[in-house]
């Protein structure tokens, strides 16, 4: 069970790598906040140039997408060695990077999900729970 809570982990720290390399190469979204925080704050405080803070937000946006799949590797190679088959552990990594990977677009970037998204997320789901389950039955006909 640990290795498949490892692989949960490193879905979920790839999906911030992946959030933060979308941070760092695009940018915007780091504008726009900077630009709100500009206008929220009153004129001629300590608020530093919006070019500056985006380029140092960038900067620190890419250096975390580094740091993340650092750790999504070292707890993904640890599931593999921890997990019952590395299939299941490849899978349930992959399927918490979607469903992490989604949520943060949601959340973070506005990005809508469609009822197809939904669908295949049940599907990939489901396929999981049945390799899952599959496998358990195979370990108790080897008991008997």
């Amino acid at each position: 069970m640990l290795g498949l809570s490892l692989a949960v982990c490193a879905g979920l720290c790839a999906a911030c790598a992946s959030a933060f390399a979308k941070l760092a190469m695009s940018g915007e979204e780091i504008a726009l906040v900077c630009q709100s925080l500009e206008e929220s704050v009153a004129m001629g405080t300590l608020m530093p140039n919006c070019s500056v803070v985006t380029t140092v937000l960038r900067g620190i946006s890419f250096s975390l997408l580094f740091l993340f799949n650092a750790i999504m590797w070292t707890l993904f190679v640890k599931s593999l060695q921890l997990a019952r088959s590395s299939l299941e552990a490849t899978i349930t990594n992959s399927s918490a990077n979607l469903f992490f990977t989604a949520v943060i677009g949601y959340v973070v970037f506005g990005e809508a999900l469609s009822l197809t998204w939904g669908l295949g997320s049940t599907f990939i789901i489901l396929g999981l729970w049945m390799i899952h389950r599959g496998g358990r039955t195979k370990d108790e006909a080897k008991e008997r």
